[in-house]
């Protein structure tokens, strides 16, 4: 029994993150683009365009340092961490992308209301 209900959240939460990825792709207006932009205009040069780089290294670098620290079991520091970061992203973002936001909580809600029931 215990088994089937982890299938099902399982099942459930990889069909609402479906659901979630292709209404934004779907309804996000810069899908399938990549550029740069620097003072709101697109940049044409190729080699401003390498200044990702050291965004991403920089992203791998913390990544591992999460993972080094989440092999010694501070698990839940991280996880508030994160959580903390999080919401601080959804404030700065949230003027920019409400209907996204608000999807993504109704769901959240939607599967709250559902999970209550069957416990």
């Amino acid at each position: 029994m215990q088994d089937n209900r982890k299938t099902h959240l399982i099942i459930k939460i990889l069909l609402v993150g479906g659901l979630i990825t292709s209404l934004i792709y779907l309804f996000h207006p810069e899908t399938e683009q990549f550029s740069v932009i620097i003072n709101g205009e697109p940049v044409a040069n190729p080699l401003i365009r390498f200044a990702a780089i050291p965004t991403i290294l920089t992203v791998l670098f913390f990544t591992g340092i999460l993972m080094v620290l989440a092999f010694f079991g501070i698990g839940l520091l991280i996880f508030l961490g994160a959580f903390l970061f999080m919401m601080l992203g959804v404030f700065i973002i949230a003027p920019y992308s409400w209907p996204i936001l608000l999807i993504v909580f109704l769901v959240i809600a939607l599967m709250s209301l559902t999970e209550n029931k069957s416990s």
